[in-house]
């Protein structure tokens, strides 16, 4: 084997070397997306204060409209890269060139279905910036397939980069523009222009990249591949939207209030949740998920991060909303916490979607889709009856929960990990984030005033944390940190709890 096939295909390294990549992969993405949510606040603040809120508006519902159209436009081509159990020259190539052809059709889509939102909508600026926003399409797909490829290099600093280098590109553009009186159609330049600097700059990249040869792959089948996974992230789009959409039904008040709260838990799931999955779903597609050990370390590390992160959002969130939002907004804050445990358990159920991917059992993501629909839509009937605000943000909880037991029983069926010990380590974590969440809502009570409660709750949380310092060892994530290599292994007598002598030094 070449050294350019053993970098380009995950199974040849140790599997140990993998989990190691995957975590370095995971904290590059995790970097990267606060670059961009910072760099994102700058240009938000900035636009701002030279655009007025009915060109906003337009732009709100421009983009809305084509969200719906970028899910069959990119939900596909990299997915079908970052599950491949081998990547070759020629699956690259024929994933590119599926990525363009999708792309021009979404773009087309675009141009055609803006005549039937400008007569929807009584908004004259929407229509041509529908039009700008589309022609990301032409480059949309090809850029993501292109990125998942390097990622599956282990290139995963060298894509954080360019994502970064593109945003600020675009979103210099855009500031420039304004300046000169492009309003609002300034607003549709970023999207378009960086992606096509990603696209270049991982076009490059990959050229550099010395895949090896294999045999030439179905077209068929990648299509089929990549209609499905565009069908199935539509469809998880509909469901998680669809309490927000009802929102409207208990009053404008309401959306508001729950939109609001809504975007603040949502914006660090979709973070958290896409990290994850773009370290971790190569690793996973390697054996295809056939091993144990791998996908319980995966899912140990989700539900970590989701009960534990989550759990402090609980506990700060309500405070931290008040000092976004200002007076006014209480009910708001009130829905964090809940909302917050919804983000943790659908944090969970999203890289227990990224596990069925990489085993390529479509139907397990079917199955379990189906059940949380259905909590769903139960949830929503009751929120009908009873016009209840919190009823509503519980069906954010009911969702996952009912998907992520689905999944549990059919991983048990098929033998992919032991339901039993996972909850364990669901167990463990929850109690650890609502000890989290507990310190952060006692300190911020005692605050007399929105920022003075935030401070308060910050330093609860943070006594907590460091005096429950020494017992780390009994998480379960520091054992998956050890067994990678992350941390020092401890000495078995601190792991026993009892002092013990060190053993002698090896002449």
């Amino acid at each position: 084997m070449s050294p350019g096939e053993a970098a380009a295909t995950p199974a040849a390294e140790p599997p140990d070397s993998r989990a190691r990549h995957a975590l370095r992969g995971l904290l590059w993405n995790y970097a990267g997306s606060a670059a961009t949510i910072v760099l994102q606040l700058a240009y938000t603040a900035c636009t701002a204060r030279v655009v007025s809120p009915a060109s906003f508006g337009a732009f709100a519902t421009a983009v809305a409209v084509s969200g719906v159209l970028g899910y069959f436009a990119n939900g596909g081509v990299a997915t079908c890269l970052l599950t491949a159990e081998r990547l070759t020259r020629q699956l690259v190539t024929l994933v590119l060139r599926i990525g363009a052809v999708s792309g021009v059709l979404c773009c087309l889509a675009t141009q055609a279905v803006t005549p039937v939102v400008t007569a929807l909508w009584d908004m004259p600026d929407v229509a041509p910036l529908l039009r700008l926003i589309g022609l990301q399409f032409l480059v949309l797909p090809a850029a993501l397939a292109a990125t998942a490829a390097l990622r599956r290099c282990g290139r995963t600093a060298q894509v954080v980069r360019l994502e970064l280098t593109g945003n600020a590109v675009g979103a210099a553009t855009a500031l420039i523009l304004l300046a000169t009186g492009w309003d609002p159609f300034a607003l549709a330049v970023p999207a378009p222009l960086g992606t096509a600097v990603l696209l270049a700059g991982a076009l490059r990249l990959l050229r550099r990249q010395d895949l090896p040869d294999g045999e030439r792959p179905r077209a068929r089948g990648l299509v089929d591949a990549s209609g499905f996974f565009s069908a199935f992230s539509l469809s998880q789009y509909l469901c998680n939207n669809a309490p927000l959409w009802l929102a409207g039904r208990l009053g404008a008040s309401a959306a508001g209030y729950h939109s609001r709260a809504t975007l603040f838990t949502a914006l660090p799931l979709t973070v958290l949740a896409q990290g994850i999955g773009q370290a971790a779903t190569p690793v996973l597609a390697a054996d295809r998920g056939r091993s144990r050990q791998a996908v319980s370390d995966v899912l140990c590390l989700a539900s970590a991060i989701g009960f534990i992160g989550f759990g402090v959002f609980a506990g700060l969130g309500p405070a931290a909303l008040d000092v976004l939002l200002g007076p006014g907004w209480d009910v708001a804050s009130r829905l964090v916490p809940l909302l917050a445990a919804g983000s943790a358990v659908a944090l969970v159920v999203l890289v227990g979607d990224n596990v069925n991917q990489a085993r390529d059992d479509r139907r397990s993501l079917l199955v379990c889709q189906a059940w949380a629909a259905s909590a769903i839509a139960v949830a929503l009937a009751a929120v009908v009856a009873q016009d209840s605000l919190p009823l509503l943000a519980a069906a954010a909880l009911a969702g996952p929960l009912v998907g992520h037991t689905a999944q549990l029983l059919r991983w048990r069926a098929h033998g992919v990990v032991a339901p039993a010990p996972l909850l364990r380590v669901h167990a463990v974590h929850l109690a650890a984030g609502g000890l989290l969440a507990l310190a952060g809502h006692l300190g911020a009570a005692a605050g007399d005033s929105p920022p003075h409660r935030l401070l308060l709750g910050c330093a609860a949380v943070l006594a907590v944390l460091v005096c429950a310092a020494p017992l780390r060892a009994r998480l379960p994530l520091h054992a998956v940190a050890v067994r990678h290599g992350l941390l020092p292994r401890p000495y078995p007598w601190r792991l026993r709890g009892r002092s013990a002598p060190r053993p002698a030094r090896q002449q």
